[in-house]
This record gives C-alpha cells, sequence and structure tokens, in this order.
C-alpha cells in the first residue's frame, strides 16, 4: 500500500474541516485523497475517523495532523432532501418579496456558522440540483402568484449571447451574398468588355491586319490579367 506522507494527512484533515465547515459531505474529499494516495475511498474514510479517534485522546497527534481544527470522529451530517426543500424556499420566498439572499440567509440562521453552512449549500443547489431549485420555484409561484428567478442573469445570458451569435452570421451571409453579386457583375462586364472587343477587331481588320490582331491580343491578356 502506497505510504501517506505527513503533509498529505494535514491535507487530508485540512480538507475535511473546510467541508464540515461549509456544510458538505465528505465523500468527494475521501474520493480525492483516494486518487491522491493510491488507496481505495472506503480505506480513506476509515484511516480518517481512526486517526480522528485516537487524536481525541492525543494532543500531540491533533497538533501535529489537525493544526488545532475543531473536527471529531462524529461523522459529519449533511442535509436531508427536507431541509433542503425548505431552505431554497425560504431565500426564494425572501427575494420574491424584496430581500437579497444574503438578508435570508441570516435572519434564518442562529449564528454565522450556520448562515455559512446553509449560504454554502443554498449555492451548491442552484449549481448542481436545478430541478429542485425549479420544483420549489413552482411551489411558491402556486402559492404566492409570483417568484424569483435565480437563474434569471444566466438566462439574460445565455439569450444575450446567442442574439450576438445570430446576428454575426447573418452579417457574415450578408457579405457573403453581397460580394459574390459584386464578382458576378464584375463578370458580366468584363464578359461585356470582351465582347465589344471582339466587335472592334472584326470592324478594324483590313491592310493592317497583324498589328491591329497583336493590339487586341494584348488587350485581351490585359483584361484577363484583371479579372484574376
Amino acid at each position: 500500500m502506497v505510504k501517506i506522507s505527513d503533509s498529505q494527512m494535514k491535507g487530508l484533515f485540512k480538507s475535511a474541516h473546510l467541508a464540515k465547515e461549509r456544510g458538505e459531505k465528505l465523500d468527494k474529499v475521501f474520493a480525492d485523497f483516494a486518487v491522491k494516495t493510491g488507496r481505495a475511498k472506503g480505506s480513506v474514510r476509515n484511516f480518517y475517523y481512526s486517526t480522528l479517534k485516537r487524536a481525541e485522546g492525543d494532543g500531540e497527534l491533533r497538533q501535529k495532523y489537525l493544526d488545532g481544527a475543531n473536527l471529531s470522529a462524529n461523522k459529519i451530517i449533511g442535509f436531508t432532501d427536507e431541509q433542503s426543500d425548505a431552505l431554497l424556499e425560504k431565500v426564494l420566498l425572501g427575494v420574491t418579496f424584496g430581500k437579497s439572499v444574503r438578508r435570508v440567509i441570516f435572519e434564518i440562521s442562529p449564528d454565522g456558522k450556520t448562515a455559512l453552512r446553509n449560504q454554502n449549500k443554498y449555492r451548491n443547489l442552484l449549481r448542481f440540483d436545478r430541478d429542485r431549485v425549479e420544483r420549489a420555484r413552482q411551489k411558491i409561484l402556486t402559492e404566492y402568484g409570483k417568484c424569483a428567478d435565480p437563474f434569471e442573469r444566466k438566462r439574460l445570458k445565455a439569450t444575450s449571447l446567442a442574439l450576438l451569435k445570430k446576428e454575426i452570421n447573418d452579417l457574415f451571409e450578408r457579405i457573403g451574398l453581397s460580394l459574390k453579386a459584386e464578382n458576378e457583375k464584375l463578370k458580366a462586364e468584363i464578359e461585356s468588355l470582351k465582347e465589344q472587343n471582339r466587335v472592334l477587331q472584326l470592324g478594324l481588320i483590313g491592310k493592317n491586319e497583324k498589328p491591329v490582331q497583336e493590339y487586341f491580343s494584348k488587350l485581351d491578356v490585359a483584361v484577363d490579367e484583371g479579372k484574376n
């Protein structure tokens, strides 16, 4: 089994401490650490909790790896589905009636630590559980007739970007058609000049047939070069 260095162990407990403050589960912390050290995620989980258990009675071990972090061997409890729904509904309802997200979270949180946990959970729900957010919005819409849209800015940005792309494509298409029409016009004018040249040749060829042919031959070459 790959040996775990002291710096890696400190990194594991630091990541766990940050996850706890954010109200997040430790599964991702264990998975990331497992990849870095070549261990199974379950093995990392067991190692983590067994080390915490030992650190409870070993101040030196706690100071060495936990660096004074407030961690315990009790597993961090994440948000239940009911708690996630309630958080979403409270925040969205408050924003619907003129409050900021920060103010709502401050009002529903008993302390700063809980406020940070609620804030991070709300952001994660917006990022990773859009279906749940939309269900909460529909519930508020049904009950109150209106509901703030937390995705409105992103939707407007996406719409604006799509419109800009369409305008650019339309512009290129118009430029292409214009150039094509101009090119066809020039071709027609060149063909007309060549035809006029031919008629002039037929009318002027006589005694000085050879010089006239040479002159118009050079003129044809000049016209063709201008075309290219």
